[in-house]
C-alpha cells in the first residue's frame, strides 16, 4: 500500500476512534533511529527508522495526537473522554549514540519529548551490545555455526543466507540462553567482530544532554538480561545494579523502567514495584487502558514509515487492541 493510501485509511480510523469514548491510550517504543533506510529491514534485528521518516512521523504524531510523557500515559488514558485526543507517548530503549545525534533534535525541532530508558553500561566507555556484534558478525560473513555452537546450527546457516528473519530467530535463541551461557557467545561474536565499529553508547554528559533536552531517562537495567529468567536474588540486583550511576548521570532519581527484551511477568512486576519503580513497560502490543498494570504497560513498536505508522495507530486504536 502506498504512503498516501495508509494516510487516507488511517484519517477515517482515527477518527472513528477519536470520537469513541474509548479511554485509551498507547506508548510507542523506537530503538535505533537515523540514516538511510535499510536494503532489506528483514535482514536486521531491530530495524532502524531512517532519519527523514522519522521526522515525519514526529509530524504526524504532533498533529494528530496528544503527547504525553511516558510517566503520565496511563493517566491519561484513564481521563479521556469522547472527542479528545487520543494521547500517545514516545519512548526509547537502549543507550544508543542515535539517541543524542539524531533521535532529540527532531523531538526538539517539533517541540517533543520522550522518556530514553538507558541502561547506563556506557556511562565511562563503549560497551557493545552482543546484538550489534551479532548483526556484524552476520552481515560481514564474519562467524560460522561451530562458533557459535550453543545456538542451533540451522538457525545460525539461515542467518548467513540472509534468509528473512532469519537474523531475529537467532538472536531470539541467544536471549533465551542462562546469562553465562550468552556470555559464551557474546564473547565469541566479539572475537569475531575484532576491530570492527562498536556502538560508541551514551557517556554521562550524553544522558543529560538528553535531560537538558526535555526528556525523561528510565532504567533498563545494567546486563540487559531477559529477567523472567533470572532467580529471585538475582532479578532483585537487576533492579538495583547500576541504577544509582545512572540517577547521578541524569540528575534525577529513576522510577520508570522498561524491561529488558520488552519480557515480563507477574513476578517481574512484583520486583519492578517493590524496587520503587512507578511504572514498568513491556513490548507485548496494545493499548494502555484505565484498568492497565501501571508495572506491566504495553508498547507498540513503530513501523518505518510515516505512513505505515499512522495505520498502525490508528487501526490499533480503531480495533480496540
Amino acid at each position: 500500500m502506498r504512503e498516501p493510501a495508509r494516510f487516507a485509511l488511517a484519517f477515517g480510523l482515527r477518527w472513528r476512534a477519536r470520537l469513541s469514548s474509548a479511554a485509551a491510550g498507547v506508548v510507542l517504543v523506537y530503538h535505533r533511529v537515523g540514516g538511510q533506510a535499510a536494503d532489506d529491514p528483514n535482514t536486521e534485528i531491530v530495524p532502524g527508522v531512517p532519519a527523514a521518516a522519522f521526522r515525519r512521523q514526529l509530524r504526524h504524531l504532533r498533529r494528530r495526537y496528544r503527547l504525553v510523557p511516558a510517566a503520565r500515559i496511563v493517566e491519561a488514558a484513564r481521563s479521556r473522554r469522547r472527542g479528545q485526543p487520543l494521547p500517545v507517548a514516545i519512548t526509547f530503549d537502549d543507550d544508543l549514540a542515535s539517541h543524542l545525534r539524531d533521535a532529540l533534535p527532531a523531538l526538539r525541532a517539533e517541540g517533543l519529548t520522550a522518556t530514553f530508558f538507558l541502561s547506563g553500561c556506557s556511562l565511562r566507555e563503549a560497551h557493545p551490545f552482543w546484538w550489534e556484534d551479532l548483526q556484524e558478525a552476520i552481515d560481514g560473513g564474519l562467524v560460522t555455526s561451530e562458533a557459535l555452537a550453543l545456538v542451533p546450527e540451522e538457525l545460525v546457516r539461515a542467518a548467513l543466507e540472509r534468509e528473512p528473519k532469519a537474523i531475529r530467530w537467532v538472536a531470539s535463541a541467544i536471549e533465551r540462553l542462562e546469562p553465562a551461557q550468552r556470555g559464551e557467545v557474546a564473547a565469541a561474536l566479539r572475537a569475531a567482530v575484532g576491530e570492527g565499529a562498536v556502538e560508541p553508547g551514551l557517556r554521562a554528559p550524553d544522558v543529560r544532554a538528553l535531560v537538558d533536552g526535555g526528556c525523561d531517562v528510565g532504567f533498563h537495567t545494567l546486563r540487559h538480561d531477559a529477567l523472567p529468567a533470572l532467580a529471585d536474588d538475582e532479578l532483585e540486583r537487576a533492579m538495583r545494579d547500576g541504577r544509582e550511576a545512572l540517577a547521578a548521570a541524569a540528575g534525577a532519581e529513576l522510577d520508570l523502567i522498561a524491561y529488558p527484551h520488552g519480557k515480563a511477568d507477574a513476578r517481574v512486576a512484583r520486583a519492578a514495584s517493590a524496587a520503587c519503580f512507578s511504572y514498568g513497560f513491556t513490548t507485548v502490543r496494545g493499548l494502555v487502558r484505565q484498568d492497565t498494570d501501571s508495572h506491566l504497560v504495553p508498547r507498540i513498536v513503530p513501523a518505518l514509515s510515516a505512513g505505515a505508522l499512522a495505520l498502525r495507530l490508528a487501526r490499533a486504536f480503531a480495533r480496540g487492541e
